[in-house]
């Protein structure tokens, strides 16, 4: 009995022995971590918001970290083809997501199929901040507040035109179109750099938008800042009157920025790279930095990263059911 049980015996103790072993390796390489380039992926193109903040973002955590954090572009298909890559790729900690509100949230809804599921195949790690919309109009547009614009809306129903160049503006516009009673056009873009070229030369006549591409033409006196989104007015741009002084800010939709890994990717990295990254939006670099694009930096724990990102979830979907934007 004993010379059977024995050499059982003796393969339990290898077991053990080798799964400490792998422990100890394990916790040993996430305490050298990183040992390597991290690379973190913008699923939209250069010169947008998101990739502003995320290369401000990279040369901060290159500091923290101790090695180089290179930002790569993957832009298309509404930021579904480089959130897709970040899903499908190992969970070591060398890559990222920057992802947004789009392509991590409403695109659960937004999308009859979706390649990658946005709570399920990611870790959420660091929320970098939250930012408004902006209305926006042409300078050769007869409107040049909130309160036209819908007066102009009721007057010419079915022929005020608005632009837009993602998702979340579709979307903007469908609930002023709720919240106003008025009827509008939308033209899609591809991309904001038409839209906008479009605006300024006054082919479309009003648009939401992101800060970051707006608030330079504002500035410049290209277009008309009308209307921020949401309740009460920004700390970038004081002097643009918020919706919700004319009564539209009865949904909460804002857009936000933050770090995902791909899932399975070990806790102790990141919680690593969520400290890291609070600390980057903490100088005063970056605080610059959010204040271009009109993002108010945000410092959560990555488990309140994950509650936030399935809130925004479930509210797109209703978001969508109501409005009844579709992407096919």
């Amino acid at each position: 009995m004993r010379k059977k049980l024995y050499p059982a015996f003796l393969g339990s103790l290898a077991s053990l022995a080798v799964g400490l072993g792998l422990m100890g390796a394990s916790s040993t390489a996430i305490a050298a971590y990183p040992d390597k380039p991290i690379t973190l992926i913008v699923p939209f193109g250069a010169g947008s918001g998101t990739d502003t903040i995320s290369r401000g973002l990279a040369r901060g955590l290159s500091q923290k970290l101790g090695q180089s954090v290179v930002v790569a572009n993957k832009a298309g298909a509404g930021g579904g083809i480089g959130t897709e890559y970040v899903a499908r790729s190992a969970p070591d900690g060398y890559t990222f997501l920057m992802g947004t509100n789009g392509p991590m949230a409403a695109n659960a809804s937004l999308y009859s199929h979706l390649p990658y599921d946005p709570d399920k195949d990611f870790e959420a790690v660091a929320l970098m901040g939250k930012l408004p919309m902006i209305l926006i109009g042409s300078k050769t547009a007869p409107a040049k507040d909130l309160k036209a614009v819908i007066a102009q809306a009721k007057a010419h129903p079915g022929t005020v035109n608005f632009g837009a160049s993602n998702t979340t503006a579709r979307v903007w516009v469908e609930l002023l179109k709720k919240m106003a009673d008025v009827q509008v056009v939308t033209v899609l873009y591809k991309d904001v750099g038409s839209m906008l070229t479009d605006l300024i030369g006054g082919r479309v006549s009003y648009s939401f938008e992101n800060v970051g591409p707006s608030l330079s033409q504002i500035k410049a006196g290209k277009l008309n800042g009308i209307a921020v989104t949401g309740a009460q007015r920004a700390s970038f741009a004081p002097e643009i009157p918020a919706m919700g002084e004319y009564g539209l800010d009865k949904y909460p939709l804002v857009v936000w920025y933050g770090m995902f890994a791909p899932k399975n990717t070990p806790k102790a990295i990141v919680d690593k790279v969520n400290a890291a990254a609070n600390e980057v939006m903490h100088t005063e670099a970056m605080r610059e930095l959010a204040k271009q694009v009109g993002m108010e930096p945000t410092y959560i724990s990555a488990d309140a990263f994950k509650k936030y990102q399935q809130d925004e979830i479930a509210k797109w979907h209703k978001l969508v059911d109501m409005t009844g934007v579709k992407i096919n």
